[in-house]
């Protein structure tokens, strides 16, 4: 399923995006394929599957699995934390503005 040519252009306008015609037409079918694919996943019944929150499921935390314990430890201080940035201002990070 290819993906109309209107269709991308609008979501190349949303995505702030500038693509030339080869970009178009190639993306337009990469994406229809993702389309296709999605509406393939649609159709698969999952009206007896539970629900998950998490892939690895929720059994307890074996020893030598790969996982540690989550155990609170302490973290650096605020003039430990500042003396790796770059910059500091007023007590905290400085970074450059990115509102206009």
């Amino acid at each position: 399923m290819d993906l109309d040519l209107d269709q991308l252009r609008h979501m190349a306008v949303l995505a702030e995006l500038s693509l030339g015609e080869d970009e178009e037409r190639r993306l337009a079918v990469e994406i229809g394929r993702i389309v296709a694919y999605v509406a393939e996943l649609e159709m698969i019944d999952t009206t007896n599957i539970p629900p998950t929150a998490h892939v690895a499921g929720i059994e307890p935390v074996r020893s030598g699995d790969g996982w540690r314990d989550d155990v609170a430890k302490p973290g650096l201080s605020h003039d430990e934390a500042l003396a790796g940035a770059p910059r500091a201002e007023h007590e905290g990070f400085a970074v450059p503005g990115f509102i206009e």
